[in-house]
């Protein structure tokens, strides 16, 4: 069966984020266009409330700001960062005995459902935040966070310094309000892992997106819908009912002061009494695209790395949903208003992404660099990278008309004064197909690919910006999710194998000798019928340790259960890499006595001598020479 990655499962296209240490500095106002779409500035709460007004008169209907007037939310995407160097799943900070999370740069820590220090394990599974001790593999502590959604919340973790960043149920709203959207932030000290103090908590309105920490500062990601507005709709199905409402919702509109709008926060004592809420962003320290984008604000949050969970500063964009990409110093927000492909007045050439890049090379500083404009939607986090002035964005076209095929390109953009400006491309990757998986190699090469029935592996040659180039191709059946590069002109794909026709047969890893890149090869692959990976839509659940790669796995061969008593197998299969060879390792077993998919891992890591699972509700601890243990711990 082939899994669904369409336009909307890779339109995880809408809008981005900055990032933020202080108020982030934006170019002045300026019509958008290809090449130069900075964000525009607010220069008070009146300037900005004034936009929102007349934007909002514009568009506002008998059922308010909804879908049946502009379409105001998004699919939501994971934050991003730089594919050029990677973590390989391996050390930890100081520590080389200790798996970390695979993260995407080395230096940019993501959170995670995971985190390890070496000397306690922290998991947010089941709807609760426990520790566990290593040493003893026991459970010492359960750190509360009340109102919690049931697994809504992901960790950083700085040594002892432990951050919870939690989504929580905030009830059904007022009928005619946007949902409640609320994130809280916990900063926990867990010195006595046994007793952790919880240091600070701040509530925030809007939803979790994402979070990065870079040497122990926490830039968080939020995305909130106007928080104060309620709207009304029509009584019944007449003229006269749906006039009343479309005046009394114009009304809202202009009655609305800039707290109806924006996003707050609200400090917490330990009593889990609220304080006076306040406008979580400086009005001047939000900017919005030159297109319209929404009425929602993408909010950057900033934590030091010596703080409490109260925000050191924060700044915005009104935009929607979308992708982030970061490395160690820049940051950028990547924008599509796709809604906008159903809309009057859509873009006749399909989706289009705008690119805002930051500069965030000093901790204290967010500096805005650049801006500029390309076709069609990005996958993930991975589409993205930037070095040394140099951007490049892998995109995927669809056009309104069925008529013309989807295709896919690579551009590379010049910092040039506030100007992205494009200064090459390669076009026509793919044909019919999309992108399934992107990986830069260095700032000199880049391997896409794409799929519809075969997987084109194209690399290509990025180091004449001005005139990048395709070197090498090579189809097989079967499509590569993810990208992991090994070093030594070696390149790992994890994903799905496939008929000639594009049946998904099961997962494959393949194992590529890409060091001639006119000629790229799969020189190793091994295959699981009937069988997924997490790792293939997310990343962070990969796991390559030494010449090992585990991959959390489920199997269930839906064609031989006929009376539906057929049990799934559920745990870990791995990959042995040695001598440039591919080969089948030993599966691990993790499938719960009463039930199979109890044991479902999520994610894997190395601390010393053993291999830890975590699973939905258990804990399982294995030799990790001899792979022999089982389940140590409920979670």
């Amino acid at each position: 069966m082939r899994p669904m990655r369409g336009v909307l499962a890779g339109a995880a296209i809408g809008s981005l984020l900055l990032t933020a240490c202080s108020a982030t500095q934006l170019p002045p106002p300026q019509a958008a266009g290809p090449g130069a779409i900075p964000l525009a500035a607010f220069d008070s709460c009146d300037d900005l409330l004034t936009h929102l007004k007349t934007e909002a008169a514009e568009q506002v209907t008998a059922w308010g700001l909804g879908p049946s007037g502009p379409i105001m939310f998004g699919v939501e995407d994971q934050a991003a960062s730089d594919g050029a160097e990677t973590s390989a799943g391996g050390a930890g900070a100081g520590d080389s005995s200790v798996s970390s999370t695979n993260n995407q740069v080395e230096g940019v820590d993501e959170a995670d459902v995971v985190k390890t220090n070496g000397e306690v394990i922290v998991t947010s599974v089941s709807g609760r935040i426990r520790v566990v001790d290593v040493a003893t593999a026991e459970v010492v502590a359960t750190i509360p966070v009340p109102g919690m959604a049931e697994g809504g919340a992901e960790l950083l973790l700085d040594d002892d310094d432990l951050v919870v960043l939690a989504s929580e149920w905030g009830g059904w709203a007022a009928d005619g309000a946007a949902p409640a959207e609320r994130t809280t932030i916990h900063r926990v000290d867990l010195s006595d892992p046994a007793n952790p103090e919880v240091v600070g908590t701040t509530r925030v309105e809007g939803s979790y997106r994402s979070a990065r920490m870079i040497d122990g500062t926490v830039r968080l990601v939020l995305v909130s819908q106007p928080p104060g507005l309620v709207f009304t709709h029509p009584e019944d199905g007449s003229l006269s009912a749906e006039a009343e409402a479309l005046e009394a919702n114009r009304q809202v509109v202009a009655d609305s002061t800039i707290d109806d709008w924006l996003p707050h926060r609200q400090p917490m004592d330990g009593s889990g009494t609220g304080g006076t809420p306040e406008l979580l962003l400086d009005c001047t320290a939000i900017g919005r695209p030159g297109d319209f984008s929404g009425f929602s604000t993408v909010s950057v949050v900033t934590l030091d790395d010596d703080g409490d969970a109260a925000p050191t500063s924060a700044a915005g964009v009104l935009a929607d949903a979308g992708t982030v990409y970061a490395s160690t110093d820049r940051l950028i927000v990547a924008t599509s208003p796709w809604w906008m492909m159903w809309a009057d007045g859509a873009d006749e050439d399909g989706p289009h992404t705008d690119l805002h890049s930051f500069d965030i090379s000093d901790a204290g500083a967010t500096t805005y660099v650049a801006s500029g404009r390309v076709d069609g939607w990005l996958l993930n986090q991975f589409s993205l990278d930037s070095a040394d002035g140099i951007t490049r964005v892998a995109t995927t076209r669809t056009p309104p008309s069925a008529a013309e095929p989807s295709s896919s390109s690579l551009v590379v953009l010049t910092e040039d004064g506030d100007e992205l400006v494009e200064t090459g491309r390669v076009d026509g990757l793919g044909a019919t197909e999309q992108i399934y998986a992107v990986r830069y190699l260095g700032p000199e090469l880049a391997a896409v690919v794409t799929f519809r029935q075969t997987d084109p592996l194209y690399l290509i040659d990025t180091s004449d910006p001005s005139a990048p180039r395709v070197t090498g191709e090579l189809k097989i059946p079967g499509y590569s999710a993810y990208l992991h590069p090994l070093g030594e002109g070696r390149l790992l794909g994890i994903g799905q194998d496939a008929t000639d026709e594009g049946q998904t047969t099961g997962l494959q890893a393949s194992l590529f000798d890409i060091a001639d890149t006119s000629s790229p090869q799969r020189i190793g692959q091994v295959t699981w019928e009937h069988t997924s990976s997490t790792a293939e839509w997310d990343h962070r659940a990969f796991l390559l340790w030494e010449d090992r790669v585990y991959l959390p796995a489920e199997t269930y061969d839906w064609e031989s259960d006929t009376d539906g008593t057929g049990k799934p197998q559920i745990g870990l299969v791995t990959v042995d890499l040695s001598d440039g060879t591919l080969t089948e390792g030993p599966r691990i077993d993790t499938a719960g006595a009463n039930d199979a998919w109890a044991g479902n891992v999520i994610r894997v890591l190395v601390i010393g001598d053993d291999l830890w699972a975590v699973g939905h509700s258990d804990l399982f601890r294995f030799d990790l020479e001899t792979l022999d243990g089982g389940a140590v711990a409920v979670l």
